[in-house]
């Protein structure tokens, strides 16, 4: 059976802090358009420091105004000492991050069963991702089957994701039969993808399409075979999304020619047809198909450099709300020489539809949010309980106590909910930090994948964050863990009965301590089944900047330790008195033979001001 690709939940987590130029705020409203602009030289190199006094944005032959512009420059990726500073995870997500979204779209339906193909395809993948820069967030999706990714800045998932890649395609079969005549997976992967994102916030969004290719089919109206309309929907949907197309051919240069990447110049009927989805997909979106080559995966580099510097342009259109169509958009440079690259149109926005109103995985809102969760077993149910804490920063109301409305959310990768948990609360700030305090949530859920959105609305604002969790089968595997906790001491008691009997202490989302901080460690051991309970050795290490262990602490979970319900917890202390101030990593360890868990979060101590 066809595994549903739902990219309506795909998640989006916040990414360590660079330095990027800010994205200009555009009014809300149908009458401005939002596009960005590549300009390379000769070299193919991008061209900095233009203005908006050097742009002519041109809608259907007429001048219109600029009413926002902004020049970004992505920070390369960043060679960093530690592995970890660039492959562990953030716990913690926020909304408050503009970022390069970055889609794979891995073509298994449209590729042939081929060892060189898969290979290849698989290179250019991975290339993609150690391309990515320090604010970049990726996914990974499939035109048929495989382990889809949600955006994450966890490589080792991405990669997890691309290494389940198999090509369809075969001489015998031809293409997956629910591939081939009523519909065609790659258009719509794509349009899901161009779904989705036109809800995301501004900044730069890619897809890099990985695939055999393949020949368009128009037989007109009625025909079952005609992609002309479903193909003119997703032209207009990526054109609304601003998503540009980056595609590459995985077959390396095919036999007879095809079209090449660079000197676009036509080779036998057939062999163009193959690779006609690669050119057509790009070419409408501003982007670039690399065709015609053996190593395609050495232009990965190539593509990401050419997007690292951008001009983020809105411009207001005189389309009213009732028209109708592609309206073409020329950008002229006043500059000799240079190359523009941007979408070649866009449809008039005729409704618009709000992204907290959707459940989608996607940071949303100008309310600043962050969250953090925790998975626990929930005694005598197969069902775990998600611990969550949302905070909630509403420093622009003022230090007086406010009213927040905080909804949770829960769906499956089938886009299946799971449960809703919402709640009115009224928050003040903390008196001695200013700071605002986490509020705790909750939902049950069975083992499997969910996104969890949390969405907030206070004082006329909203916003809203996601979280990507995996429930474990606790009740049947031999060794496994609740998510990691952080808690600072002393804290306010919970006032829900539900957390108050599951852990000790409600999370914190802080990741930002002082020296003097008192902040606890927790993770609770489970060992499922029915074989015998056996001692588990815990180890908590912290490595800094450099990847030295800075701090170790080892203990042995004994087998009376372990409840009735087959669990132990698991206590310990940061040790923020002992550290400089930098960025750390904390890894707690459970070893029992051969079974193995690990838990990560990253945390920074603060100078003292």
């Amino acid at each position: 059976m066809l595994r549903r690709i739902v990219l309506g939940v795909v998640l989006l987590y916040a990414q360590t802090p660079a330095q990027q130029s800010p994205l200009p705020t555009f009014r809300t409203g149908i009458d401005v358009v939002q596009i960005d602009v590549t300009v390379l030289d000769k070299d193919r190199q991008p061209v900095r420091g233009l203005t908006a006094e050097d742009f002519t944005i041109l809608d259907r032959g007429k001048p219109q105004p600029i009413v926002a512009f902004s020049a970004v420059d992505v920070p390369p990726p960043i060679a960093y000492s530690a592995p970890w500073m660039r492959e562990a995870p953030l716990d913690v997500v926020s909304n408050a991050e503009n970022r390069r979204l970055v889609t794979i779209v891995m073509d298994d339906a449209y590729t042939d069963f081929n060892p060189d193909f898969a290979k290849r395809a698989r290179q250019i993948a991975r290339n993609a991702v150690n391309e990515l820069g320090p604010a970049d967030l990726a996914s990974v999706v499939f035109t048929f089957m495989g382990r889809p990714q949600n955006f994450t800045s966890d490589r080792s998932r991405l990669l997890a994701a691309i290494d389940s890649y198999i090509p369809k395609q075969t001489a015998a079969a031809g293409v997956p039969i629910a591939c081939g005549i009523s519909r065609r997976c790659d258009v719509d992967v794509l349009s899901t993808v161009a779904s989705t994102l036109s809800m995301a916030p501004p900044g730069r969004k890619i897809a890099v399409l990985i695939s055999g290719g393949r020949g368009f089919s128009f037989g007109g109206p009625g025909n079952v075979h005609d992609e002309g309309s479903d193909l003119a929907k997703l032209f207009r949907d990526l054109q609304q999304a601003n998503i540009t197309v980056y595609a590459f051919d995985a077959r390396g240069l095919p036999v007879g020619g095809g079209v090449s990447a660079e000197n676009r110049k036509p080779g036998p009927v057939s062999a163009v047809g193959l690779n006609e989805s690669l050119h057509t997909f790009s070419e409408s979106t501003g982007g670039r198909a690399v065709t015609n080559t053996n190593d395609p995966e050495s232009h990965v580099g190539e593509v990401f450099h050419e997007s690292s510097t951008y001009y983020f342009i809105g411009f207001r259109t005189t389309a009213d709300s009732n028209a109708k169509g592609l309206r073409k958009v020329d950008v002229k440079v006043d500059r000799p020489g240079v190359q523009v690259h941007t979408r070649t149109g866009y449809y008039p926005v005729q409704t618009k539809t709000e992204a907290a109103d959707i459940i989608n995985g996607l940071p949303s809102g100008e309310l600043p949010v962050r969250a953090t969760a925790a998975v626990v077993a929930s005694r005598g149910r197969r069902d775990a309980e998600v611990i969550l804490a949302a905070r909630v920063d509403a420093t622009a109301a003022g230090p007086a106590p406010i009213i927040i409305d905080l909804s949770v959310a829960a769906i499956d990768l089938d886009a299946k909910p799971h449960g809703v948990q919402k709640q009115t609360i009224s928050v003040a700030p903390n008196a001695a930090s200013d700071s605002w305090p986490d509020l705790p949530a909750h939902l049950p859920l069975p083992p499997g994948r969910y996104v969890i959105q949390i969405s907030a609305q206070a004082n006329g604002r909203s916003g809203g964050v996601a979280l990507d969790v995996e429930v474990p089968k606790f009740a049947d595997d031999e060794l496994s863990a609740s998510g990691l906790i952080l808690q600072r001491r002393h804290a306010a008691p919970i006032s829900d009965t539900i957390l108050a009997n599951l852990v000790p202490a409600v999370p914190t989302t802080d990741r930002e301590f002082l020296a003097s901080d008192d902040v606890a460690v927790f993770v609770r051991m489970y060992q499922g089944g029915k074989t015998q309970i056996v001692p588990v050795r815990m180890v908590a290490r912290v490595r800094d900047e450099k990847n030295a262990v800075r701090s170790t602490q080892e203990v042995t979970l004994e087998v009376g330790n372990f409840s009735e319900g087959r669990s132990a917890d698991y206590e310990a202390s940061l040790p923020l008195d002992h550290l400089p101030p930098g960025r750390y990593l904390l890894e707690i360890d459970a070893q029992s033979g051969t079974r193995h868990v690990t838990r990560t979060a990253r945390f920074e101590v603060m100078a003292a001001k």
